[in-house]
Parts: structure tokens; C-alpha cells; sequence
């Protein structure tokens, strides 16, 4: 192997060989083989099956934790365009970057892994509060700068009701995405990412966040 074998890059071949087989599914020798070494040499770095899954959860949560909904700059970005483009420009980025890896493996590992581990349905659970409390930072925005006409006090519960879309848009384009890798296997990585636009999809959420911003406008 001309290439070094390390813990990450074991956990990236269990990202993407659950991708394709699920977590449960996927074994040391799936593992060894798609790195193209023996299944022992993975006791190398790890001291089981579970601790691969254990460490690959832990690097799951700390790469979603260093990814944010909101671009840095939401302040001016609010400032500068209406209502239904700042929120069209955010969905839509956050959509993009589910359908890209790393995120589309990990995305697929932790909802895979929810119903089988407590600390897979933490790291979900904290991604929606932090979907939420950003969405809150962009409606306070547009609220300072007068341009939705709600209170401050049905910020929460407009954010909770608005994230919950998205997150039913986002698992089922992402199941409809995935469904069309594993039938087109050779696109793989560098390809795996690169499927024909869906704008049927992109059109059906710009049309809920349309509806969404004349609600707020209203």
C-alpha cells in the first residue's frame, strides 16, 4: 500500500461502505477490503468492530458541529435582500451541502444509526436545536430590519415549525438521492456527488419557503 493507513482514513471506508450496506451491515472485512488491506491490520488502530463505530460516531458529531445553517455574514445578507431570497439563499445551502460528501455519508451514518444508539439520537437531536436557534438568529434579523411582521415571542415556535419542513424535505431528497447512487454504483466518489440536477425537488422547496415568507410578510 502506498498509501498510509490511519483511524481516518478506516472511519472515511466505513462511512462510505455503510453508505452503500448500512452500518449493520457493514463488516471488518467490508472495511479491510475497500482499503485493500487484511481485516487484522484494522486492530492496528482500533480494538473492535464497535469500537470503529463508537470512534466513527465521535467524528460524525464533531465534523457536524463545526458546519453552520447560516452563512457568518447573515447580518448583511438580511440587510441587503428581501425576505424570501434570504431564506430561499439558506435552504438551499443547507440541502447543498447534504448532497455533498463528507456530509452525505455522515448524514446517512447517524440517521441510520439513531434507533440502534443513544449517543447517534443525541447528536440529531442537538443538530435540530442548532438548526433551530440559527434559524431564531435570522428571523431576529429580519425582525430588527422591520421586514416580517411577527413578535419576538413567536420566533421559537416559528422556527420549530419552519426547521421541521426542511428536515422532511431534506430525508426525503436525500432517500431519493441515495437511491439513485446505489442504482448508478460506478458514479463513486469524485462521481457519487456529481448526479444530474433535481430541479423538480430545488422547485418544491422554493415554493414552501415562498409560502413560508408571505406568511411572515403577511
Amino acid at each position: 500500500m502506498s498509501e498510509k493507513i490511519t483511524k481516518e482514513s478506516i472511519i472515511k471506508s466505513l462511512l462510505d461502505t455503510a453508505f452503500y450496506k448500512s452500518a449493520g451491515g457493514t463488516s471488518l472485512s467490508d472495511i479491510a477490503e475497500s482499503l485493500g488491506i487484511k481485516k487484522a491490520s484494522l486492530y492496528n488502530h482500533f480494538e473492535s468492530r464497535s469500537d470503529i463505530i463508537e470512534q466513527t460516531t465521535s467524528s460524525c458529531a464533531e465534523y457536524l458541529k463545526s458546519i453552520s445553517f447560516i452563512p457568518a455574514e447573515i447580518e448583511n445578507v438580511a440587510k441587503k435582500y428581501p425576505v424570501e431570497t434570504v431564506l430561499k439563499g439558506i435552504v438551499s445551502r443547507y440541502v447543498k451541502m447534504h448532497e455533498k460528501a463528507p456530509l452525505f455519508q455522515i448524514y446517512t451514518f447517524v440517521e441510520s444509526q439513531k434507533y440502534f444508539d443513544i449517543k447517534t439520537a443525541q447528536i440529531i437531536k442537538e443538530e435540530n436545536e442548532k438548526l433551530e436557534s440559527q434559524t431564531e438568529i435570522v428571523l431576529e434579523c429580519l425582525l430588527n430590519l422591520e421586514k416580517i411582521k411577527i413578535t419576538k415571542e413567536q420566533i421559537p415556535g416559528i422556527s420549530k415549525w419552519f426547521c421541521a419542513g426542511i428536515n422532511d424535505f431534506l430525508n426525503r431528497r436525500l432517500l431519493e438521492r441515495k437511491q439513485a447512487v446505489v442504482q448508478n454504483p460506478k458514479s463513486g466518489e469524485g462521481e457519487l456527488f456529481t448526479l444530474q440536477s433535481d430541479d423538480k425537488g430545488i422547485d418544491e422547496i422554493n415554493r414552501l419557503v415562498e409560502q413560508f415568507s408571505r406568511l411572515l410578510c403577511a
